[in-house]
C-alpha cells in the first residue's frame, strides 16, 4: 500500500505495480523497468506490459504519486524521494 501525501488516500498495489515503484528510481526509463523485472519474472510480452505500466504509472501521476518524465530527473531530487 502506498498513500497519498496530499490527501492520505490509500492505493493497494498488486505485485506488478510493486515492482514498478521500488524500482521507479528517477533514472531508470520505464520501458528499462518492464524488460528487466516485468518481461524477466512475468509471462508477459514486452508490449502489453509497457501498456500496462504506462497505465499504471500515469494513474499514479495523477494522484500526484508519481513524477513523470522523459529525462532523467536530478539526482538530488531521486535522494529526497522526488520520483514518487
Amino acid at each position: 500500500m502506498i498513500m497519498s501525501a496530499t490527501n492520505s488516500t490509500l492505493f493497494t498495489l498488486d505485485e506488478v505495480a510493486t515492482v514498478i515503484w521500488e524500482s521507479a528510481d528517477g533514472a531508470t526509463p520505464l520501458e528499462e523497468i518492464v524488460a528487466n523485472k516485468i518481461c524477466t519474472q512475468y509471462d508477459i510480452t514486452p508490449e502489453v506490459a509497457l501498456k500496462d505500466a504506462e497505465g499504471l504509472v500515469e494513474q499514479l501521476a495523477e494522484h500526484g504519486l508519481m513524477l513523470l518524465s522523459d529525462k532523467p530527473i536530478a539526482q538530488s531530487a531521486a535522494a529526497t524521494g522526488g520520483t514518487k
